[in-house]
């Protein structure tokens, strides 16, 4: 095939011999004009991975709290306990909104704050218990590094000790928020009161060591370089070495309604399909590059589909309230059904699959009634 710029062709061979890219190869990617090149790079690579398929969860999403001391500069979601507009669920509540349209789901993500009376063991670890009695074939998807870092200091427990709570009460997977960017400059200026790099990633570590699974992020379009994106996606890669567990990676775009940050203004469509091919190319040990609606757009993930990504994330109830990028002017809606995901996957060539959390897959009209399916069982316990 035709390549426009040269310098790709020597990213091409390392890619076709197996060969982990560098950064100054991911600096090559960023700042080629050859994007049609690019695209046909990482979708080679995300067919290596997942062939045809493209997956998709049937899942409940709730935000449990929007109280949060962090005080992130780029959050628009956050309120303080004064706040008449702030939001802290009881744990019946959590409950009955999971449960308010049914049951025919696989997967329930939970995101909250940095909440002093909701994020504690206290409120967790029955909670958690009763959703699994109630719901035996949801998995878990709760808490994010940052969180599990503040309830661990809130409770003195080290990180193995808490998260060999929570694995027995049954998380299943860890969200991938809190990351941002690993730079400690970005840190440093954006959020200095979360979570730093290295004890967000020896988190993660410990979650994979007790068979707990997770995501992985980044925040961009803000203050961050090239470089600083790159390198982010490089230690993320090492720590996938060291303690295999991380299921997908998800680009985030930066959000511009309503925080410090909002002169930076709106990543571009190229920006992010650029962010696609980069990751998908970069994370040569990750299976999964989530393009994740609710951020960028239907459109733009579908898209994506031809940039490195193979899975549109889910559906939500359609009572669900996503607030945290609603907050920040997040132009897509609250709510895309299953057959919806269906067609744009098709739309685009790909066949869709129905997955839960650790990509256990289920036939598209699978219902809990059913039991559950062999290639479900056969993948239990796998992170």
């Amino acid at each position: 095939m035709t390549t426009a710029d040269p310098a790709l062709r020597a990213i091409e061979c390392k890619l076709d011999e197996g060969i982990s890219l560098s950064l100054e190869d991911g600096l090559t990617l960023f700042r080629t004009s050859d994007i049609h090149t690019l695209g046909r790079l990482a979708k080679t690579a995300k067919e290596r991975k997942s062939r045809n398929e493209v997956y998709y969860v049937l899942n409940r999403y709730i935000n449990s709290t929007n109280v949060c001391y962090a005080n992130c500069t780029f959050c628009s979601f956050s309120r303080g306990e004064k706040d008449v507009d702030r939001v802290r669920m009881s744990a019946d509540q959590v409950v009955a909104k999971a449960l308010e349209t049914g049951t025919n789901f696989n997967q329930l993500h939970i995101v909250g704050g940095h909440d002093p009376r909701q994020l504690s063991l206290d409120y967790w670890l029955p909670l958690m218990r009763r959703f699994k009695e109630q719901l035996p074939h949801v998995q878990l998807s709760l808490f994010t590094a940052a969180e599990i870092d503040y309830m661990a200091r809130r409770h003195r427990l080290s990180y193995d000790e808490i998260v060999a709570q929570l694995a027995e009460a049954g998380l299943d997977n860890v969200n991938g928020g809190g990351a941002e960017v690993f730079s400690e400059r970005f840190r440093r200026e954006v959020c200095p009161n979360k979570v730093d790099a290295a004890h967000w990633l020896e988190i993660h570590e410990t979650l994979h060591r007790h068979g707990v699974a997770s995501n992985a992020t980044m925040l961009y379009g803000t203050i961050e370089t090239l470089e600083e994106r790159l390198e982010h996606l490089i230690m993320l890669r090492e720590s996938q070495r060291r303690s295999p567990g991380y299921n997908a990676f998800i680009p985030l775009a930066f959000h511009p309604d309503g925080n410090a940050l909002s002169h930076h203004g709106w990543t571009s469509g190229l920006d992010d399909i650029r962010m696609f091919a980069v990751s998908r190319l970069m994370l040569d040990n990750f299976d999964h590059i989530k393009a994740y609606w609710m951020i960028q757009g239907i459109k733009v993930c579908q898209l994506a589909l031809e940039f490195g990504a193979d899975d549109m994330d889910g559906t939500h109830g359609s009572t669900d309230e996503e607030m945290i990028y609603h907050s920040a002017g997040t132009r897509s809606g609250q709510y895309v059904d299953d057959r919806e995901f269906r067609r744009l996957i098709e739309e685009a060539g790909y066949v869709p699959v129905r997955r839960n959390s650790t990509y256990q897959t289920f036939p598209h009209d699978w219902k809990p009634e059913d039991g559950m399916p062999e290639r479900a069982l056969a993948g239990a316990g796998a992170v």
